[in-house]
């Protein structure tokens, strides 16, 4: 069943930005709920897709429900196949199709042209309209077999983005290492943001090492 949290849900009349972010059982289920707020923050209307192992390693890593972190989204679960998200028609309106995190799983299912579940159809069907389709792949290391099907996601217009936070902006905390990987996903997506500071040249008032 359709899990509406009504609270902040973006409404009205008129052409409104739309982006579909899903969350899979890889760890780091924190990617795609930072990135979920980070677009709504920037006017959009998202809808949020979980699978049931996101479900539980929200609980492990965060210590709370995905659902409750995503109060103000529509949330839709896996298995809620005839979902909007699972259409082409429907994500024609949309920016693109964000997985994040994206498990090796789903990368496979993907890779494989199988629509097994709403997270897999909806980046099949985003491909398939050539909207685009961004896959933060937090496992490591990766084998031969997930080098090729990321390979082939590639070849077929997705944007393979690695969970692999940069050092240069100076990160100042937990925070920033996260935004650097979130606003590396908003980039891929074409939205404007501000989430990390980028590249300038080199400096030499970094403190990152003294604070190790």
């Amino acid at each position: 069943m359709l899990r509406v949290l009504e609270e902040g849900v973006a409404q009205g009349a008129g052409a409104v930005k739309k982006a579909v972010v899903a969350i899979t059982g890889a760890s780091g289920v924190i990617y795609g709920v930072r990135t979920a707020q980070a677009l709504k923050e920037r006017g959009f209307d998202v809808d949020v897709v979980v699978s049931f192992e996101a479900e539980k390693v929200s609980i492990y890593e965060c210590g709370e429900s995905l659902f409750e972190m995503l109060k103000g989204f529509r949330v839709y679960r896996e298995n809620e196949i005839e979902a909007p998200p699972s259409s082409s028609s429907y994500l024609a309106k949309t920016v693109g199709v964000v997985v994040s995190p994206c498990s090796t799983k789903t990368l496979a299912l993907i890779a494989h042209g199988i629509a097994q579940d709403l997270i897999s159809r909806a980046a099949l069907a985003a491909l398939r309209i050539k909207k685009r389709l961004v896959l933060v792949i937090r496992e490591t290391p990766l084998g031969e077999i997930e080098l090729e099907n990321a390979l082939k996601v590639a070849r077929a217009g997705g944007i393979i983005l690695p969970a692999s936070p940069g050092f240069y902006n100076d990160p100042k905390d937990l925070r920033d290492v996260i935004d650097f990987v979130v606003g590396k996903t908003l980039d891929a997506l074409g939205v404007e943001n501000d989430l990390y500071r980028r590249w300038e040249g080199v400096r030499t008032d970094r403190g990152l090492c003294e604070r190790l």
